[in-house]
């Protein structure tokens, strides 16, 4: 049969296991929350990643695909032949929308103003991109990494984890757990000290009254000594 200072000692472990756990959890949320930006950009050890969202660069990289891009560059370095990453604006449900699309350079021209001009073109698609890209929506070069459907895995865990359901089953529920278990430890802590003071009161209890009979009978051996003498006289 277990004591209790075992199953004290197995509760306390439960409680350490259940805090690293909760804090293990709110860690990796603010990671991926600190790391991602709504606009599918993700910030991972100082790189840019960035999942390809359709199939025009076949075979380069395919949808679903992670890549990963770098901002710092020298807009006069770019070359025909590199795959750069852009924003354009898409329609969706009648709005205008900002994404990212990564298309191979075919060509540059520069205008009379001095501004760079790029002209692009999936790997998979049979004609040039209808526009050409100015220099100033273009993020990045492609830098050759590429790692093969973990983008969309990535997507669909910072997606859920950013949701209300998400949110509420990493963060609101392991916290509350949490709570509820330090309430708990709480209360056992103050059950504990009330039954060491009652004990300690009790204990107090008995060692007063040991003592008032200790003097008691040191009084009535006194008198009784007393007597004796008297007699003797």
């Amino acid at each position: 049969m277990e004591t209790k200072k075992e199953k004290k000692s197995k509760a306390k472990k439960i409680g350490n296991i259940i805090f690293y756990v909760v804090l293990g959890i709110i860690a990796i949320y603010a990671v991926i929350a600190l790391t991602s930006n709504d606009d599918g950009v993700t910030e991972i050890f100082g790189g840019t990643g960035l999942t390809v969202q359709s199939n025009s660069m076949l075979p380069t990289f395919e949808k679903g695909d992670l890549i990963f891009v770098d901002t710092d560059f020298e807009l006069e370095d770019l070359e025909v032949g590199d795959v750069i990453t852009y924003q354009m604006l898409i329609m969706e449900e009648g709005n205008p929308v900002l994404v990212y699309n990564s298309h191979r350079i075919i060509s540059i021209e520069e205008d009379v103003n001095g501004y760079l001009h790029f002209f692009t073109q999936g790997d998979n698609n049979p004609t040039p991109d209808n526009e050409s890209i100015s220099e100033g929506y273009v993020l990045g070069v492609w830098n050759g990494k590429v790692y093969k459907n973990i983008g969309g895995i990535i997507d669909g865990t910072v997606g859920f984890l950013k949701s209300s359901l998400g949110f509420f089953l990493f963060i609101v529920l392991p916290c509350f757990a949490f709570l509820v278990y330090e309430v708990v430890k709480f209360v056992g802590v103050m059950s504990e000290y009330k039954t060491q003071q009652a004990l300690g009161d009790r204990v107090k209890m008995q060692e007063e009254a040991l003592a008032a009979a200790r003097a008691q009978l040191e009084a009535e051996a006194k008198l009784k000594a007393e007597e004796e003498e008297k007699k003797k006289e």
